[in-house]
């Protein structure tokens, strides 16, 4: 199916499947014409793609993993490898974020304090 269709069946905004396109993320499904078919089984690869970029996994490791992924050229040891690294880097921003969080309530906190003993 073309792109337009998979994004429709699928609920996948057009745009991030043609940025993904761009990036080159699955040329291993591109067609003697040089066109990608949407089929299911890319649908699923998109999937996967959709939950590492999600998790900011950065596009030239996650092209070098979805095309050994999608051609069988990767070993269990290697995705789970790549896997983890992604959810640690994860786990990092998580953190960071949740400081950033925990500065900012103290401040309003500090406001708060503050406003309520000038009362």
């Amino acid at each position: 199916m073309t792109i337009e269709q998979a994004s429709r069946n699928f609920g996948v905004p057009l745009l991030k499947l043609q940025l993904y396109e761009k990036q080159g993320l699955f040329d291993s499904h591109k067609l003697p014409d040089g066109s990608i078919d949407y089929d299911s089984e890319l649908m699923n690869y998109i999937g996967i793609i959709n939950v590492l970029t999600d998790a900011g996994a950065e596009a030239d490791t996650l092209r070098s993993f979805m095309n050994r992924l999608m051609q069988s050229t990767i070993t269990k040891e290697e995705k789970l490898r790549y896997l983890q690294e992604q959810r640690k880097k994860l786990l990092e921003t998580i953190h960071s974020k949740q400081k950033s969080l925990d500065q900012l309530d103290y401040l309003i906190f500090d406001v708060n304090k503050i406003e309520t003993s000038k009362k």
